[in-house]
């Protein structure tokens, strides 16, 4: 528990130190992958970040989207769904926990998970997928990110 513990502080710690440069997310479509879950992935799929920071998503064109996964996102926070665009920044102002998926290939395990803040880790921590809307590929690669993102393996 306790490496755990001194694993949260150093991710924040990282984060509140990155607040001032934007991040950016790729959505790829590797045709060389031999797995669906491979083909169709965000790049990087884990984010660790301060409030306040930026994270610009690139390459929501064709069947590729940016959309909040219901039940794993911060209540009270304004959804997203970002089609049709080439680049889109979202500020993630508020702490939490932060799920995201492709409409269309969600359910081949392309999403993610962005921390926001030491709240964000903690709620990686208690993560509880029974309320989350997406397909068990999806909750799988949700769990594995949590247990990456807790493991200090961010991106």
């Amino acid at each position: 528990m306790k490496a755990a513990v001194t694993s949260l502080a150093v991710l924040a710690a990282t984060a509140v130190s990155a607040a001032e440069e934007v991040r950016v997310v790729h959505q790829h479509s590797d045709a060389m992958a031999s797995t669906a879950a491979e083909m169709f992935r965000f790049e990087p799929r884990i984010l660790a970040l301060a409030p306040g920071e930026t994270v610009a998503f690139l390459n929501s064109v064709g069947s590729h989207t940016v959309l909040s996964q219901k039940g794993l996102w911060p209540e009270g926070v304004e959804t997203v769904d970002i089609r049709g665009r080439a680049r889109a920044e979202l500020v993630f102002d508020r702490p939490g926990l932060y799920g995201i998926t492709c409409a269309r290939h969600g359910r081949y395990g392309m999403v993610m998970l962005i921390a926001v803040g030491p709240e964000g880790l903690e709620a990686a921590a208690a993560l509880d997928l029974d309320e989350v809307d997406a397909s068990a590929r999806a909750k799988d690669a949700y769990r594995s990110l949590a247990d990456m993102l807790l493991a200090g393996r961010v991106d």
